[in-house]
């Protein structure tokens, strides 16, 4: 039985390299699919603030509007009136962002999936080279 060929060694130091190059090439492709489908799940997030802060302008708008109808009229009915609906338009305002806070975090924008992988491969390329 003969030993391997020593003539073989760049030849198959090539492939491996190829080979490597390939799976990294692959890799990347994936991580940047995946960002993308993060990114775009972002996106929905912003428009949330974006809505977030107009509902909070009209809320600080309607309060000032209570504010400036009390002041003149003393009347608490055109008061009240405005301060709930202020109120309630940063109510809205707080759950926008809240959900938009959801959406948009680092844990949320991690490309796990590919991470995953490279881990994967280098605990195969660890498991060859021990091999």
């Amino acid at each position: 039985m003969s030993g391997p060929d020593l003539r073989d060694a760049p030849r198959i130091l090539t492939e491996v390299l190829r080979q490597a190059i390939s799976l990294l090439q692959s890799e990347m492709r994936l991580a940047r699919a995946e960002i993308g489908e993060n990114l775009s799940r972002a996106g929905s997030g912003l428009v949330f603030y974006a809505l977030a802060l107009v509902l909070t302008i009209a809320g600080l708008n309607a309060l000032a509007t209570a504010g400036i109808a009390w002041l003149e009229t003393h009347g608490l009915t055109l008061v009240e009136a405005a301060g709930g609906m202020g109120g309630g338009l940063l109510v809205l305002a707080l759950i926008c962002v809240l959900i938009a806070r959801k959406r948009i975090n680092a844990r949320v924008l991690t490309p796990r999936r590919s991470l995953n992988n490279v881990k994967r491969d280098l605990e195969t390329l660890q498991e060859v080279r021990r091999g």
